[in-house]
């Protein structure tokens, strides 16, 4: 049930950040996500909602095969 309600979440988001912009927020280089992922292991929760946020094109792709 868990599951199926973070998969509900993440078409929602997925759908509205589609709309709102037309398209998905550009990757990470591998600098930045270098960056956002030192800071998110020390407990930063912009940096970690900048690394969701900035993958949801992978997301969105993982998705679409299932």
């Amino acid at each position: 049930m868990m599951l199926l309600s973070a998969w509900l979440m993440l078409s929602t988001l997925l759908y509205s950040l589609q709309l709102s912009t037309g398209s998905f927020p550009k990757p990470l280089t591998g600098e930045e996500e270098r960056y956002y992922v030192e800071l998110a292991h020390q407990g930063d929760l912009d940096a970690r909602n900048i690394l969701i946020e900035r993958n949801l094109r992978l997301v969105a792709h993982i998705m679409n095969k299932g």
